[in-house]
This record gives C-alpha cells, structure tokens and sequence, in this order.
C-alpha cells in the first residue's frame, strides 16, 4: 500500500514538475502596431445639387420645381455624363406657415426642395457641372466630395504597407534585444479607410459666383488620403 501511495506522490510530482516546465518555456511575444499612408490624385467626384422654390399652393411649387430641375438634368446629361450618373437623393415638399397676431398660423405657401447628386468620372468636368448646374437654374451646390472609382485596391495596398511596417518593427525590435522573428501569434487589422476630400457650400460658395460671365468656378481637388493601421503579435526566440 506503502508503495502505491509513493508512486502516485512521484506522479503528482512529475505532473507539477511538467506544468512548471512549460510555464517556464511559454511563448514570448511583442506586440506592434503598423500604419500605412498613402497620397493619391482622386479620379471621381460626387456633386450635390438642389433647387428650392416656393408657391402659393402644392400643385404650383411641385410644377415649378420640376421644370428646372428637369432642365438641369437635361444640361448636364449634354456633357456626356451618363443618366445612370445623376440620382435623386431627396425631395420635399411642405407648407409654409405665418403665424397670427393672435397666435394661430395659416398656410402661405408650399416650399419644394429637390435635391440631386452627380458622379463624375472626369475631374476635369466638376468646375463644368456646377456652373452648368447653376446656369439652369439650380440654387444650391451643396457638396462636393472627391474619392477613387477603384476604393479597394487602394485600402488593400495601404493595409499591406501597414503590415510591412509593422514587420520592419518588429524585426529591429527583435534584434536589438538579440532575439529573432519567428511567427505570428495575432492580427488585428484596425481600419483601412479613405479620407475624401469634401468641400461643403460655405467652403466654395464664393468660387460658385464665378461662373457669371463664362468663367468657370475654380474647384482644385488635391490629394487624398488612404489610410490603414494594424497591430500585430509576433513571437520571438
């Protein structure tokens, strides 16, 4: 009995002395996070127009507003910009109300607002649609909003740069400490995103003014960003 009781103690020892063992060997890691910027010339903008009116009943501001905005559509389809290009993103029509001396309110009209966006595939056409988009009787440019036809093939490139430099990291981490890169144990990619270059109507209503007299609105797109991040666990021995 003596010696069973002997060899279980020895084997509660060997499975102590195991589980200490392999505390001792655990893996050990460093963890970086690894960024990614990348600089380009958008090719495609997205333009928010709309035109606002108001009449005395519901039939008439509806009417009024078609028109123009028909014929708004009408110019800018003539500068080869697909009808596939230019969607209706909101339409309202509402009553105006005056209110009283003795506090009730009664209709004075009907406001309608319908407004537009375009996607231009050609930069070079933005300054073109507005003033075309104006000179039909639009009047409001709401936005325009600059970014890439292909989106995705620039986030995956920004997110393999970010993985690279989180590897570069890694590796002068690891060997200044006399160690060495030898797997990876987690990944977490953070965000890839794009950061569009948006002009809001305050930022360029003044450029608007100078389509009068055939001179185009100077809109300058400029570079966007791509960014992505991520943050890596990597092992080392």
């Amino acid at each position: 009995m003596r010696k069973f009781k002997i060899l279980g103690l020895m084997t509660v020892f060997c499975l102590l002395l195991s589980c200490s063992m392999a505390f001792a060997q655990e893996v050990r890691t460093i963890s970086v996070d690894g960024t990614s910027v990348i600089k380009t010339m958008p090719d495609q903008a997205t333009i928010n127009i709309s035109i606002e009116n108001t009449a005395k009943d519901a039939k008439e501001a509806s009417a009024k507003n078609a028109i123009v905005m028909n014929r708004i559509q009408k110019d800018i389809l003539a500068l080869s910009i697909t009808k596939d290009k230019i969607k209706t993103t909101n339409y309202n029509l509402y009553p105006v109300y005056n209110r009283k001396d003795n506090g009730t309110q009664e209709i004075t009209g009907y406001n309608v607002s319908n407004q537009i966006t375009v996607t231009v595939d050609n930069i070079d056409l933005v300054s073109t649609v507005i003033d075309t988009a104006i000179n039909a009787g639009a009047n409001s440019v709401n936005s325009i909003e600059f970014g890439l036809k292909d989106s995705q093939s620039f986030k995956d490139k920004a997110l393999v740069q970010a993985i690279n430099n989180a590897k570069r990291k890694a590796d002068i981490i690891a060997s200044t400490l006399g160690k060495n890169v030898t797997n990876v144990v987690n990944v977490n990619s953070n965000n890839s995103y794009i950061e569009a270059r948006t002009f809001n109507s305050l930022m360029y209503a003044k450029s608007a003014d100078a389509g009068i007299g055939g001179v185009s609105s100077p809109i300058q797109a400029g570079d966007i960003s791509v960014k992505a991040n991520v943050s890596i666990v990597f092992e080392i021995n």
